[in-house]
């Protein structure tokens, strides 16, 4: 069993695989639109979370940026009819934090965006996961290639610090609710640190 890779990314190819070297061995591994995003191609070395299906003919490595994408992929597999090719497109698609606030209100709708969930699969995901929320931390969406864009700057970087914090905060032994719950409250900062100090000063009051 695979736990992660720490290498350096040789090629990206067009249908979502990443092939890594990792010491000499080249691993290729299947990654969402969202990793494939974050995943440096200047030489840089690059950590990436993994996870292996075994079929009857065939290994299949995944790699996921984020550990909170690897941890939703676990439990929309872990449903009855959703495949690794469909959970890696509804990360693709939705991302975790969109995933987290689908499941939680009980949308339907949304997940059926997703090319290759049908309304039955989408009714089930949301039976069996609606409840299981909480098991899905905060993701980190990496931000876009696409600089141009000034007003959408700000937000990327504030919801990464805000990512940030909300694992720290469970990391320092808070629930993921208290952890939620906390940020909820708190105004927008500059860095994920002050999104902590000013979290832990509404927990301690708690």
């Amino acid at each position: 069993m695979y736990d992660f890779f720490r290498g350096v990314a040789v090629q990206l190819d067009p249908d979502g695989n990443v092939s890594l070297d990792v010491q000499g061995v080249g691993y290729r591994l299947r990654v969402s639109q969202y990793t494939r995003r974050a995943i440096p191609l200047d030489g840089s070395t690059v950590l990436l979370h993994a996870r292996m299906v075994v079929r009857e003919d065939e290994h299949l490595l995944f790699g996921f940026y984020d550990p909170a994408e690897r941890a939703a992929f676990d439990l929309l597999t872990a449903v009855q009819g959703v495949g690794p090719a469909v959970a890696m497109a509804i990360l693709s698609t939705l991302g975790v934090d969109e995933l987290r606030r689908s499941l939680h209100r009980r949308d339907v709708a949304a997940l059926k965006k997703v090319k290759g969930v049908g309304a039955k699969s989408a009714e089930r995901m949301v039976l069996e996961l609606a409840d299981k929320v909480e098991r899905i931390p905060l993701g980190v969406s990496p931000s876009s290639d696409d600089s141009s864009d000034a007003t959408a700057a700000p937000a990327t970087l504030a919801d990464d610090a805000r990512s940030q914090a909300h694992r720290a905060l469970v990391a320092l032994g808070f629930s993921v609710r208290e952890s939620e719950q906390a940020l909820a409250n708190v105004e927008d900062q500059d860095s994920s640190e002050a999104y902590v100090r000013a979290s832990l000063g509404i927990l301690r009051r708690v």
